[in-house]
Order: C-alpha cells, then sequence, then structure tokens
C-alpha cells in the first residue's frame, strides 16, 4: 500500500494506455521503405524499441540514418501515421473502464510521441476526456529518460511530486519518474522488458491497467 495519497496519475501512452505497436510498426516500415533497400525489421523487432526517439529506433535496428535520410524518413513516417494512427491501435484492456472509475483523480500523460501525435490518436480513441494534460515531445524538451517530460507535466496540473505517480512499460518511464521525484509504477503487459524496468526498481509492478485501481484507492480504504 501507497505511504501517501495520490492525486495525480501520469501515463505513459505506447504500451501503456494503447496497443499501438502495429500502427507504429506499419507506418516506420512505410518510411523506412523510401529511405533504404532490402529488408526491414518487422513488427517484433520494432516493438521492442517503442517509446525512444524515431532516430533511436532506427539506428539500434539497424539502420543509422543520415541527417538528410532521417529528415526524409521522420517527414514520411509523420504523414503516414497522422493518416492511419488509429487504424489498428486499440486502449488495453481495462484501460477505459480504470479511467471511468477513477474520475476523481487527475490524470495526464507523458510519451515520448510528438505533442500533436499524442493529441490525436488519443482524440481518436475517444480518451481525450480523461486526462487533464497531454505532454507530448515539443522543441526544446528533453525526453525520458530524463525527468524534463514529468515535471513539465507537474507544472500543467500544478502538482507536486509527493502526490503524484508515474505510470508505464519501459525503463525511461521508471528513471524519469524517479528523477523527478515521483513514485513509479511499471506494467507487465506493455512494450519493455519487465528484467531490465525490476533493475530500475520501481515502486510497484502491475500485470493489468485495472490493478491501478485498486493501487492508487488502498490510502483511502485504509
Amino acid at each position: 500500500m501507497m505511504a501517501r495519497p495520490i492525486t495525480t496519475v501520469l501515463c505513459d501512452l505506447d504500451g501503456t494506455l494503447i496497443d499501438s505497436r502495429r500502427d507504429i510498426a506499419l507506418a516506420f516500415q512505410y518510411a523506412l521503405r523510401h529511405i533504404v533497400e532490402g529488408s526491414l525489421p518487422d513488427e517484433t523487432a520494432i516493438a521492442q524499441h517503442i517509446g525512444k526517439p524515431l532516430a533511436h529506433m532506427a539506428r539500434e535496428l539497424g539502420y543509422p540514418l543520415s541527417s538528410a535520410q532521417l529528415t526524409i524518413f521522420l517527414d514520411i513516417y509523420r504523414s503516414r501515421y497522422a493518416a492511419f494512427c488509429a487504424h489498428h491501435t486499440r486502449p488495453y484492456p481495462g484501460v477505459t473502464t480504470t479511467l471511468h472509475a477513477l474520475s476523481s483523480l487527475t490524470f495526464g500523460v507523458v510519451t515520448t510521441k510528438a505533442q500533436e501525435q499524442a493529441e490525436m490518436v488519443l482524440r481518436q480513441l475517444q480518451l481525450t476526456s480523461f486526462f487533464q494534460h497531454i505532454q507530448g515531445w515539443v522543441p526544446g524538451l528533453q525526453l525520458k529518460p530524463a525527468p524534463d517530460a514529468v515535471i513539465a507535466a507537474l507544472a500543467a496540473l500544478r502538482c507536486t511530486p509527493q502526490q503524484a505517480l508515474m505510470v508505464g512499460d519501459t525503463t525511461a518511464d521508471i528513471l524519469a519518474g524517479q528523477a523527478a521525484g515521483l513514485k513509479t509504477c511499471a506494467v507487465t503487459y506493455g512494450f519493455g522488458s519487465l528484467e531490465e524496468m525490476q533493475h530500475c526498481q520501481p515502486d510497484y509492478v502491475i500485470d493489468t491497467f485495472s490493478d491501478l485501481g485498486r493501487l492508487v484507492k488502498a490510502p483511502e480504504q485504509s
């Protein structure tokens, strides 16, 4: 049980709230096909890197793009993703019902997605109304695992770190939350490695988003 009441929950987006692997992978492959020749990484390989900046994803998948190539790649990816961002993407089981049930809390999103992409996919999935703030990437903002995006979300929500919980599926989420002074919760069903997240020593681990309900309600019931 939590030692202090949590009033604000910050959630990662891809791999935590929504299963977006197929739409991201298809857009990634589509953009890469315009830049390189030969075989492309499959959906499983791409999914293992979701949550990182696109340039880092490409490099770690074996495609170190030049500056000119990266510009073309990003333009094509963003255009393709904008057209099909919610074609296959769905909220994970329990997300919508849990957000409904916890409507007395303040919820925010902290994601490496570009701001307009994050807002777009949440809007298309009809999830926007659950969140009082959506913190995507904007120019000049350091991405997770740096704490900058988490701190920006807390400031927008006028919340102290002691009142907040960061929920995510990768080490970047856990490290960013810890660096910002928040309690952290790792989810096991997303894109990240549970073993790697456990090395970061999150405060809590849950197997379904629905488990969050019991976690944050515990102090009220004690």
